[in-house]
C-alpha cells in the first residue's frame, strides 16, 4: 500500500472492515487505538437508487490524524443493475504519512494472522 488512492489501499480497507466489523453491524468501534465510525445514507426509488457509506478513522493524541473514506454505489432498475461505483479517501487532519504507517501496520497484522498458503505442484 503506497497511498490512499491505490487499489491496494481499498483492498486493505475492505479487509479491515470485514475482519473488525463483520456485516457492518456497528456504527462505532475501536481498532488498535483508532476510533472508527461508519455512516450509511441511501435512497431507493422506482427507477434508481444509491448508497453512500462514509467512514472516519481518528487517532487522537500526539501525532493524531483523521482519515475519511467514502464509498458510493449507484444502481438502476428493478434488477439493481450497477451504474457506477466511486470510492475515495482523504486525510482530514494530521500527517498523511502517520495514517499510512498505521494502515501498513494493520496490513502486516493481517498478513501474520492469515493461514499459510498450501503449495500446489509436485512435492518430494
Amino acid at each position: 500500500m503506497k497511498n490512499f488512492v491505490s487499489p491496494s489501499f481499498f483492498r486493505l480497507f475492505d479487509l479491515l472492515i470485514s475482519a473488525h466489523n463483520p456485516g457492518s453491524k456497528r456504527s462505532h468501534w475501536t481498532l488498535d487505538g483508532v476510533e472508527c465510525a461508519r455512516e450509511r445514507h441511501s435512497y431507493s426509488g422506482p427507477t434508481n437508487g444509491f448508497v453512500v457509506e462514509a467512514f472516519t478513522f481518528t487517532r487522537s493524541g500526539r501525532r493524531g490524524w483523521m482519515l475519511m473514506v467514502v464509498k458510493e454505489y449507484w444502481w438502476m432498475g428493478e434488477e439493481g443493475k450497477a451504474l457506477k461505483t466511486v470510492r475515495w479517501a482523504r486525510p482530514i487532519s494530521g500527517r498523511r504519512l502517520d495514517a499510512i504507517a498505521w494502515f501498513r501496520n494493520q496490513e502486516a497484522e493481517l498478513d501474520r494472522a492469515a493461514p499459510p498458503i498450501a503449495h500446489i505442484g509436485n512435492s518430494r
